[in-house]
């Protein structure tokens, strides 16, 4: 024998164990303006006696203070977010036992926007020229970019400023960066209607409430003049009338223009376009129009005049009215007037003054000049002539006639006219100038005295004494003198005999008559020859050559004869440094045998002697050789190139940088003028080039994102003829500036995040790129909106959005933040959308573990019986439930939609034993696998649906006739199964006999006890027949009719009975059939025949499970029996008595319980269980509960539970737990779906049967959900892609791919991002195809940069993990060589070209440096001489050349050794 009981066991914490904290930490946020004392939190420890709360650290400055009994912390003194934003306190929590625990509390205070913006300045002051296209930004005085600055002491949103302009004037022409603070103009401008700007620019934060500064910002534009009008001229049209006669030079009228550029003086520029040029002329600076030519034939002359400032030009009408001079009355007092006046002098003098009558009395007249040039005035009223102080040269105009006319104040018509002669006094300004240059002289030495030997001759340009030259000698040569008139210089003393080939250097004076004299002075070289010497036909010889001349041809012939007529011997002795004229001994004849250079000698002075072949007498003679400069030179630059850099902000007309060169010709030959060839690599449309000075100027505005290298190549040609060029290149870098607003590489950024994300987890990365190459590194990165609770944080200079220390552990679900981009100047947005992929924080709750609800029976299918709910903290999928009815019985009767609605699918009946009280298991599981469980007990109400029922089939009694008043007859029973009142029987008599029985019997009618009202005498020896009738107490009622069988017995009739008034047995539900229960006996013993009294329930032995001998009333088995069917029976037995006309029949109750047997096992509610877990869930979470129902009885129907595996107990067992009695089956240890993602195992339900235990089992299939526990893994920590610069953008460089042990799509998800290494955003990542790529995104050039490292950042919402793109740039041949040098040599072209057919090619002129590795050779085979027998000694008798091919000096060798000793 045995017995169970339950016993549950608490565990408590004990006394001396550690505090424990309800959390791991805590987080908090409060305001920064909170009053002080405000709650921030509360903490909260466990422990078996009283804590005591202490702050150990990290309360700076004592801020907060905490509850030591509470543990609530609140603020003790004012927060200040600008001070500290965060504080980390460490508190503890010590029981009375002196256990202490410690907690991290993180407080964030959240920042309010308590300060206002403050400008940095009060004033600004910019400038912008007129020209400055739309969107131009506005300078500051140092050039630097106006920008206004303001700074606000808030964070985050609170301090991301707003700036506006004020006045709606200035808003009409300048804008404001609303974010930078960087002016830029919106419309063109014009100095000339609005030359300057002040406005205010005001700043306000975007905290709520929005704060401005105290007072806006003072703003000073100034508007820059350039020249971009025409000057116009003061009329349209110019009128006036010329009266005849006049004269050259008299000013018809002066024309005046003038220019709106007032800022930018312009150089007006006046002349005639069309009308009689001949007659008139104009002056172009001062726009006077004068006569040119006073033979007028016509009576009035249209001219059209221009005016120009040397970029645009206006033209206005001049007409020209010509008429006879009336007769006036006036006249002046002289015909004409002569006066005079010395040359330079600069003092302001009256020259003359002229007086006209013929007036009224006190009529005034005005005098004007009609022609007074620049050098004379005359005062209108007085007729006083005065110069105007510029200076007279005599020598260039000696008289001046000025014509004066007199005219009356009202009646310009009528005039008077005079002549003023004025006469220029001479004034000694120029010396004496020497003519016929240069002088020669030769005389014998036997030259009589008063010899003519040369006359010089000189000029003065002065007038009178001033212009009157005398001749003298400087010296006194004793054998010259000079005649001071005619300038002849004459043999004043013979030479001595013995003199010969002797060189005098005269020095003569040219000296004028002025006071004081001005001289000048001249060299003549006289040469004193004797008869015996050869005499040249001329003094000296001159010729004039081309330096080009070529070898060989001759010059000049040098003639000299020998007195004693001998022959002539020529040489040259001096003057031919190098060698390169030679003359031929015996003619005479001079050539040139060496190439000439006028660029490096333009004059030779040679002496040549003449020596006589038979005395050796000899002469000598100057030639003096002019060279004729010849264009043999190309302008040289002086660079071989040029390089300058420009700023792409220049205006048109900017000037770049000015070429030079040289050319070494002279006069026209070295004129140079400039120009930019045109060809394929130049960039001639930016650039123009002053022909005349080689300055370059920009031609056009210039982009440095467009073109950032120009190269020109400019030629200067020469004037000579025919003309030589030479090229330069200049090398011009466009220098960027900031004129290009930043752009994201996408408009709309997408990326997502885990809910489970720890603070400072990488969201996602935006980039932006400038195409201003200046503005790389100045790019900021911010978030405008969309961030109100901070939960978001932008690395201001990477663009790396990550999440902030403010988020909170619930997050929205979507974010959508602006950000923004800016380079100081300007500023360009994006929107970045922010999935918040939720993490199942939260188990699906029922508000009920029991729901209780009723039905009412027989009602149709889909009938709702119950809502009921579960709530999931979770949004999205996780917080989407789904339920379920596990038990299949509940399954089969009802159902559950999405909404938690329990619906019937069949109709129920109370009265069913399995169905009036019915409990459905109900799983609630929300999206990521967390599920919860529930009961709904339905109690299906009753209906009246079922008549009550007799116990059995028919009731007999018998009494004797005499019977009396309140006899118990018999007692009819009756039930109904129904409930309630409906199960409420009441019992009543029914008979159509005639015999009324209700004179005879009354019914209880609650109990059905029939007792007697009187005797029944008059019925003896019959049978009365009556029904009794059951009605229930339902709506509407229900009846039920059974016969009543009364043996009216005579009286004497002894009424045998049973020897107990009821039977109750007990059998063992195994008992075989036959099977004797017990007999039955009656008293007194007679004989009887016994019978059943069956009903139409089984309970009442319908079927006659058990039968009764007749004779013996022995009970018997006759069917099998089954406790869990019946387990008990209630019948009853009749016994007869045979008598003559009526029976004695009477009745027991017998009641047979049915022993239980163990021989039922266990039913689960379901053949299988499926349960879903979400990996990571603690250790103890609940899966499932397993019921199973054992039909059996007290032990034998008691339940327990195991689990059972054949394939894996060893995991199963480790892993999970059932509790025996309750069937809740939990977990043992963290599951994890990447190794075990489905579990199968079976629960063995076993009864606790007495002798022996039945058991079933159940399949239980465990699926463990995915959940996002692993980081994404680069297939490749460094991957490698080759790329070539001339690749277009799209070029895919690298593909990515990462593997995930996470299974569900949602968790292996990755997104991309490059975060480092990519300058200027050269490159992108794309999903392409579903493919991670990187791939190219602007063009790259190897020779900028040949390799990039790019950092790869993948992240899945929760981990992230890095890799590596090294991206290596080859090279095409997109350069061409750069000739760094020219060096000046022969005329040779070098070319470079490299393997892409791509050259440059330079002048190259190349000097070969000589050896000495030539011997001389002579001129001639052999030389033949004639000498006379009286040659004197040291004669010449032949001259020998040798010609050496080298270079150096001499390369002509004449021996010195062909001489008679």
């Amino acid at each position: 024998m045995s017995a169970t009981a339950i016993v549950r066991i608490s565990v408590t914490m004990s006394d001396n164990s550690h505090p424990k904290f309800t959390h791991k930490d805590y987080q908090a946020e409060v305001n920064e303006n909170v009053d002080i004392g405000t709650s921030v939190i509360l903490i909260s420890a466990i422990s078996q006696s009283t804590l005591i709360y202490e702050v150990k650290d990290g309360n700076v400055d004592g801020i907060f203070t905490i509850n030591p009994y509470s543990g609530v912390i609140t603020t003790r003194k004012a927060l200040d977010y600008e001070r500290t934003s965060s504080y980390q306190l460490i508190v503890q929590a010590t029981n009375m036992a002196g256990m202490a625990s410690n907690v991290t509390v993180n407080i964030q205070v959240v920042d309010e926007n308590d300060n206002a913006p403050v400008f940095l300045f009060s004033q600004y002051s910019g400038s912008l020229s007129e020209a400055a296209p739309i969107n131009s930004i506005v300078r500051s005085l140092d050039n630097s970019p106006l920008v206004i600055r303001a700074t606000d002491a808030d964070s985050n949103r609170n301090a991301l400023l707003v700036y506006q302009i004020v006045e709606s004037t200035a808003k009409k022409f300048f804008t404001v960066d609303s974010s930078t603070g960087a002016i830029r103009t919106i419309s063109n401008l014009d100095h000339e209607t609005i030359a300057h700007f002040h406005f205010h620019v005001h700043v306000r934060d975007s905290g709520s409430p929005q704060l401005t500064a105290e007072s806006p910002v003072e703003v000073n534009i100034e508007v820059t003049d350039v020249n971009d009008n025409p000057p116009v001229f003061t009329q349209a049209v110019f009128e006036t009338v010329l009266l005849l006669p006049t004269y050259v030079g008299v000013e018809v009228l002066k024309v005046s223009a003038t220019d709106p550029d007032s800022e930018v003086p312009p150089e007006l520029t006046y002349s005639l376009m069309e009308g009689s040029l001949d007659h008139f002329l104009i002056d172009s600076n001062s726009g006077v129009l004068t006569i040119k030519n006073n033979n007028l034939s016509k009576d009035h002359y249209m001219l059209i005049v221009k005016v120009s400032d040397g970029k645009f030009y206006s033209t206005s009408m001049v007409t020209i009215l010509v008429k006879e001079a009336m007769d006036s009355g006036l006249h002046f007092t002289q015909s004409f007037y002569s006066t005079s006046i010395s040359e330079n002098n600069t003092n302001i003098t009256k020259v003359a003054i002229v007086n006209a009558v013929g007036n009224r009395l006190n009529e005034p007249l005005k005098y004007s000049i009609l022609n007074p040039g620049n050098k004379f005035k005359i005062k209108s009223t007085s007729g006083v002539i005065q110069t105007t102080g510029v200076p007279f040269d005599r020598e260039e105009q000696e008289l001046y006639e000025l014509v004066v006319e007199a005219s009356r104040e009202l009646d310009h018509l009528r005039v008077a006219r005079v002549v003023v002669r004025v006469n220029i006094e001479d004034i000694n300004d120029n010396s004496p100038v020497f003519v016929g240059l240069p002088y020669y002289a030769a005389v014998q030495v036997d030259a009589e005295p008063g010899t003519l030997i040369y006359r010089v001759t000189a000029i003065d340009k002065d007038k009178g004494a001033n212009g009157e030259v005398t001749y003298l000698l400087q010296d006194d040569y004793g054998h010259f003198e000079i005649n001071p008139n005619s300038g002849k210089v004459i043999l004043k003393e013979a030479f001595n005999s013995d003199l010969s080939n002797i060189e005098y250097e005269v020095t003569i004076l040219a000296k004028d008559g002025g006071k004081p004299s001005l001289s000048t002075s001249v060299e003549l070289p006289i040469t004193i020859v004797n008869k015996a010497m050869p005499v040249f036909d001329k003094p000296f010889y001159t010729a004039s050559i081309n330096e080009d001349i070529s070898v060989n041809t001759p010059i000049l012939s040098i003639n000299a004869t020998s007195p004693e007529g001998q022959g002539i011997i020529y040489i040259i002795i001096d003057g031919d440094l190098y060698k390169q004229f030679n003359i031929d001994f015996d003619t005479g004849v001079l050539k040139v045998i060496s190439p000439l250079d006028y660029e490096i000698t333009s004059v030779y002075k040679l002496t040549v002697r003449a020596s006589d072949a038979l005395t050796g007498a000899r002469a000598e003679v100057t030639v003096d050789l002019l060279l004729n400069d010849v264009n043999d030179n190309p302008p040289i630059f002086d660079q071989p190139t040029y390089n300058t850099t420009l700023s792409e902000a220049s205006l048109i007309g900017t000037p770049v940088l000015q070429v030079v060169s040289t050319d070494a010709d002279s006069e026209n030959n070295k004129m140079v003028h400039y120009q930019i060839v045109q060809d394929t690599y130049n960039s001639t449309d930016y650039f123009h080039i002053d022909s005349a000075s080689g300055l370059i100027l920009t031609a056009r505005m210039l982009d440095h994102e467009l073109v950032q290298h120009c190269t020109l190549k400019v030629r200067a040609t020469d004037n000579g003829f025919p003309s030589l060029s030479s090229e330069v290149l200049v090398h011009i870098y466009i220098s960027d500036v900031n004129d290009n607003p930043p752009v994201f590489n996408q408009l709309i950024y997408e990326s997502y995040v885990s809910e489970l994300a720890p603070r400072g987890h990488f969201v996602t990365c935006v980039q932006a790129s400038d195409a201003d190459s200046s503005d790389f590194d100045r790019l900021e990165y911010s978030i405008l909106s969309g961030n109100d609770r901070t939960s978001f944080l932008m690395d201001s200079k990477s663009g790396v959005i990550t999440l902030s220390n403010h988020r909170k552990q619930r997050m929205e679900p979507l974010y959508s933040l602006n950000v923004s981009v800016s380079d100081g100047l300007f500023t360009s947005t994006a929107q970045v959308h922010i999935r918040v992929l939720g993490a199942n924080l939260y188990s699906p709750a029922f508000s009920q573990s029991t729901y209780v609800a009723e039905v009412r029976e027989n009602t149709a299918a889909g009938t709702k019986v119950i809502h009921v709910r579960a709530t999931d903290g979770d949004p999205g999928t996780y917080g989407q439930v789904s339920y379920a009815i596990i038990n299949d019985f509940a399954k089969d009767r009802f159902l559950i939609d999405g909404n938690g609605q329990v619906i019937t699918t069949e109709r129920l009946d109370r009265e069913n034993p399995l169905e009036g009280d019915i409990s459905i298991f109900l799983r609630a599981l929300d999206g990521g696998g967390r599920t919860t469980f529930c009961t709904v007990r339905v109690i299906v109400v009753d209906e009246n649906d079922n008549a009550p029922q007799f116990m059995t089939v028919e009731y007999r009694a018998s009494v004797r006739a005499d019977v009396g008043r309140g006899h118990l007859v018999t007692q009819v029973q009756a039930v109904d199964p129904d409930d309630g009142a409906n199960a409420r029987i009441t019992y009543s008599l029914y008979s159509e006999a005639s015999v009324s029985v209700a004179d005879l019997l009354e019914i209880d009618p609650d109990n059905g006890w029939m007792v007697t009202k009187g005797h029944f005498n008059q019925l003896k020896n019959t049978v009365l027949s009556f029904f009794v009738k059951a009605v229930d107490g339902g709506i509407p009622v229900k009846h039920s009719l059974i016969p009543v069988y009364i043996h009216v017995l005579p009286p004497e009739t002894f009424l045998p009975s049973f020897t107990q008034s009821q039977y109750s047995f007990t059998i063992s539900e195994d008992t075989a059939i036959g099977s004797t229960v017990d007999t039955l006996r009656i008293l007194p013993t007679q004989k009887v025949k016994f019978s059943t009294v069956n009903g139409e329930r089984l309970e009442n032995n319908k079927g006659a499970v058990f039968i009764i001998e007749q004779e013996t009333g022995t009970i018997k088995l006759d069917k099998r029996l089954d406790h869990e069917i019946s387990p008990a029976f209630h019948f009853k037995v009749a016994a007869t008595i045979p008598l003559d006309k009526v029976d004695i029949v009477f009745t027991v109750d017998v009641d047979i319980k049915v022993l239980d047997l163990n021989d039922n096992k266990p039913v689960f509610e379901t053949s299988s269980y499926e349960t879903i877990i979400m990996e990571g869930m603690p250790v103890g979470t609940k899966l499932t509960q397993v019921r199973a129902i054992d039909m059996d009885w007290g032990a034998n129907g008691q339940v327990t539970y195991s689990l059972h595996s054949d394939s894996q107990p060893e995991k199963v067992m480790e892993a999970f737990n059932i509790d025996s009695n309750t069937g809740w089956i939990s977990t043992l240890r963290d599951l994890d779906h990447e190794t075990d993602p489905t579990f199968t195992f079976s629960v063995v339900a076993s009864d606790l049967g007495e002798a022996f235990s039945l058991s079933s089992t159940a399949l239980v299939s465990v699926r463990v959900t995915d959940i996002n526990d692993n980081a994404p893994v680069f297939a490749h920590e460094v991957y490698r892609g080759n790329v070539k610069e001339s690749d277009p953008p799209g070029e895919v460089v690298a593909v990515l791919s990462t593997w995930d042990r996470d299974s569900s799509d949602i968790n292996r998800q990755v997104s991309y991002h490059i975060t480092g290494g990519n300058p200027r955003g050269r490159f992108a990542l794309g999903l392409v195809q579903s493919e991670w790529k990187v791939y190219v995104k602007r063009p790259l050039d190897r020779e900028e940069q040949d390799i990039y490292f790019l950092n790869i950042t993948a992240t899945d919402g929760l981990f992230v993990t890095q890799a590596m793109v090294e991206v290596t740039v080859s090279d095409v041949n997109d350069n061409s060589p750069v000739c760094d040098q020219r060096v000046p040599a022969y005329s040779l072209i070098a070319r470079a070209t490299d393997g892409g057919g791509r050259f440059c090619q330079s002048d190259v002129r190349l000097i070969l440096e000589d050896v000495n590795d030539n011997p001389p050779v002579f001129l001639s085979d052999h030389y033949h001489a004639c000498v006379y027998e009286n040659t004197a000694t040291k004669a010449l008798l032949t001259r020998v050349q040798a010609v050496d091919p080298d270079v150096g000096s001499p390369r002509i060798r004449t021996p010195p050794s062909l001489r008679p000793e």
